[in-house]
């Protein structure tokens, strides 16, 4: 802490060491929380999905929906209350957050939540950690950056670990669960395509309008699939809120804000690194709530794709940190 920078009203010397170092440890430790708070957020949500399936009467698109409607509504009336000018859109944007709205929005959250329901928690969060490598290759085809040894390490990792956690070498297995994986890759591949293009949009416009947009944008487009595809298999309205209520703001807003909060006060590096704990988080709650359990194979696979992970956000790298800065940024708007 600079005493300088106190107010001349406190006497510097009157501060003791160890309040400083008190109030240097909470600034320390505090965004390390909200991160890993953030992970175990985002960890529950495939629980959440199997046990709503298991209890209410209805189907992935409509609690997917319930979800993106909550969230939006919720952010919107937010946002019009506290900062209002982050909801002036401009409408020379609108193709752009439409573009994103479809992939963060309308494509991901179906894709993800049938990837859980058809594969399982632990297979479809290990699918879904191979965004980073997506967002790395992107990078290298549409940003031109350069593919070093260490991302091809990482790459290579990633990759053959996705294809243990799939159990690829047992070909009746891969036969059974094909669409869920195809879904889970999907999944990753939009996730870590919006990460890339967000990247122009944010660097223009504040996250809370960026945020804004796409959410209702995609929102809409969502509904517009749900009317379609399943018009009537709402929930009765106290389920309906039950749902949108917890994945709206348990696995969507909250973690949000805590990532956003974390994210601000360390390296970007440092704060996807911390996200390896939601598959930990998420593995845990599998194995207890649901009585899933992965083979040795799998876990092997794990251990490869999140060390692949780690890999490519590492400090101190810094051909890999450009592409991780900016796919921490867009963490925050994950999920």
């Amino acid at each position: 802490m600079n005493v300088d920078l106190l107010p001349a009203t406190i006497d510097p010397t009157a501060v003791s060491p160890s309040v400083v170092s008190n109030t240097m440890r909470w600034q320390r430790w505090l965004p390390i929380a909200a991160v890993l708070a953030a992970a175990a957020c985002w960890a529950t949500q495939g629980v959440a999905y199997a046990l709503i399936l298991d209890g209410i009467q209805t189907d992935g698109i409509t609690v997917v929906t319930l979800r993106a409607v909550t969230a939006a509504l919720i952010l919107w009336v937010w946002l019009a209350l506290t900062d209002p000018s982050a909801l002036r859109i401009p409408r020379a944007a609108l193709p752009a957050f439409t573009l994103l709205g479809a992939i963060a929005v309308t494509i991901f959250y179906p894709a993800l939540f049938y990837t859980y329901q058809w594969t399982s928690v632990s297979v479809a969060t290990t699918l879904l950690y191979l965004s980073p490598t997506l967002v790395t290759l992107g990078a290298a085809l549409f940003l031109a950056e350069p593919l070093t040894a260490g991302k091809l390490i990482a790459l290579v990792t990633t990759f053959l670990g996705s294809a243990l956690v799939v159990q690829a070498y047992q070909p009746e297995n891969l036969r059974g669960s094909a669409a869920g994986i195809g879904l889970g890759l999907i999944a990753a591949a939009t996730f870590g395509t919006y990460s890339v293009l967000g990247k122009k949009l944010l660097a223009r416009h504040q996250m809370a309008t960026v945020l804004a947009a796409y959410l209702l944008i995609g929102t809409l487009l969502l509904l517009g699939v749900k009317l379609l595809v399943s018009p009537g298999t709402w929930p009765a309205p106290r389920e309906a809120i039950t749902i949108g209520l917890y994945t709206g703001v348990m696995t969507t807003l909250l973690p949000i804000t805590l990532y956003t909060y974390g994210l601000r006060r360390l390296p970007a590096s440092e704060a996807s690194i911390l996200l390896t704990f939601e598959p930990v988080v998420a593995f845990v709650l599998a194995a207890v709530v649901l009585g899933e359990s992965l083979h040795a194979g799998q876990w092997l696979g794990v251990v490869a794709v999140l060390g692949g992970v780690v890999l490519l956000t590492w400090p101190g790298r810094s051909p890999v940190r450009t592409t991780t800065a900016r796919y921490g940024r867009w963490q925050s708007a994950r999920h």
